[in-house]
């Protein structure tokens, strides 16, 4: 009798798709979304090709088309994305932010079939 493994079932019938969010929430269009560049452009398909930094991630401080965060988090979950986890906190004064300002992640997972 075959048993069934839910991991390799998974992965054979379809894909999952994860993009990593990180805003600095006191600039609503300071955030960097990591993720492949295809699905970027599909969350985003305006995005200007200039706001693909740090090995094609995206950057919304370079994009002068850039939508505000909770835009972007809304659209991701009309494309079918769950927020998988969050977390937040203030600053990181090791690179000149002071406390004042505050810092999200989220990550955000799709299963395609």
């Amino acid at each position: 009798m075959a048993s069934s493994n839910s991991a390799d079932s998974d992965s054979a019938s379809g894909r999952i798709d994860v993009v990593s969010l990180i805003v600095l929430v006191s600039y609503p269009k300071h955030y960097r979304i990591f993720a492949e560049k295809e699905l970027v452009h599909e969350i985003l398909p305006n995005a200007s090709e200039s706001a693909f930094v740090w090995f094609g991630n995206y950057s919304a401080e370079k994009d002068e088309r850039a939508l505000v965060y909770m835009d972007v988090i809304g659209k991701m979950v009309r494309l079918g994305y769950e927020i998988s986890a969050a977390t937040g906190g203030g600053g990181n004064p090791a690179i000149g932010d002071n406390m004042s300002t505050h810092t999200s992640h989220y990550i955000l997972v799709r299963k395609r079939q």
